[in-house]
Formats: C-alpha cells, structure tokens, sequence
C-alpha cells in the first residue's frame, strides 16, 4: 500500500469507526427510538361529508407553500442530510417536529451560528450540545428564508409521516 492511499483511506475509516459507536451508544441508550407523531383522522359522519383528515400522505399541510417546501428539499439535501433525517438520529438529532420544540426565530440563530448560542448559555442549545457528545453543529450561510424553507420540507415530511399512519420511516 502506497502512503496516499493511507492518507485517504485512515481518516475516513476513523470516522465510520467513530459514527457506527455513535449509532451503537445512542441506540443502547435508547436514544434513536422516535417518538410516534400522534395522528387523528375523523372519518366523515354521513357519506356527502369529506373526512376530516389528509385524503393521501403526499399532501401538504394546510397552509404550507410547495414552492418553499421544494426548495427546502434541495437545500435540506445539500446541507443538513449528512447529519439530520427527519425521523431518525443520525449524527445530530431527528428533525420532525422541528417547530413545535423551538421558534422559527431560535431555529435560525441555531442553525446560522449553534457555537455562539451554546457559549451564550442559552439553555436548549446546551442542552443538544450535551446531549450528542458535544460535537458542535457547524454554521451556515443560509438566509432567513431559505432556513424558513428547510423548516417548511422538515414539516411537510412530519406531517406525511404522521397522515400515512408510519413511525420511524418517511412516507414518500
């Protein structure tokens, strides 16, 4: 073996090594079992009715712009799924239900700069730092819109999830 295929192939082993005992830990402590949304669908009373719940698990929820909710998707994909799922831990913490745990306003601070809310004290931020191993959230360069479209994806995904009636697995 040549020395440059070392230099490659070492560091990137290292890091699989470190992320599939991340897995192990987290899994062991119970930590990747995601927390089912509930769901509640009111069937129709009389059959002329439309029910009260999603008619599919590809709709959106009300409210939600396909626009932003598309291109959350693309910049979810090039920023955050390397570390984030919806319904998963990956590296950092399962994203669904994003907005009912913090406000967009938080969610923007965290994302655009983690390592000054954490120095801050602020108390959720060093409560995630903490709680995944202390590995710190890199920052982005992302607009406020364009974190408010990412939220906009993750939710969108949430509420697919929880209207298909699945745990755990996004519902295409």
């Amino acid at each position: 073996m040549n020395k440059t295929w070392l230099e490659v192939v070492m560091p990137a082993s290292l890091v699989l090594i470190f992320c599939t005992i991340m897995v192990f830990g987290l899994s062991v402590s119970g930590l990747l079992e995601p927390e089912p949304a509930p769901v509640k669908v009111t069937l129709a009373s009389k059959p002329d009715e439309p029910a009260t719940g999603p008619a599919s698990p590809h709709q959106l929820p009300a409210g939600a712009d396909a626009e932003a909710v598309a291109a959350g998707d693309a910049l979810f994909k090039a920023n955050c799924a390397q570390c984030h799922a919806i319904n998963e831990v990956v590296v950092g913490p399962a994203l669904a239900g994003l907005s009912r745990r913090r406000p967009i306003s938080w969610i923007t601070a965290w994302v655009k700069n983690s390592s000054k809310m954490v120095a801050h004290g602020d108390e959720y931020a060093v409560k995630i730092f903490n709680q995944y191993q202390k590995q710190q959230m890199p920052s982005f360069q992302l607009s406020d819109q364009e974190i408010k479209a990412i939220v906009a994806y993750i939710e969108s995904r949430s509420y697919q999830v929880s209207a298909s009636g699945a745990t755990g697995v996004a519902a295409l």
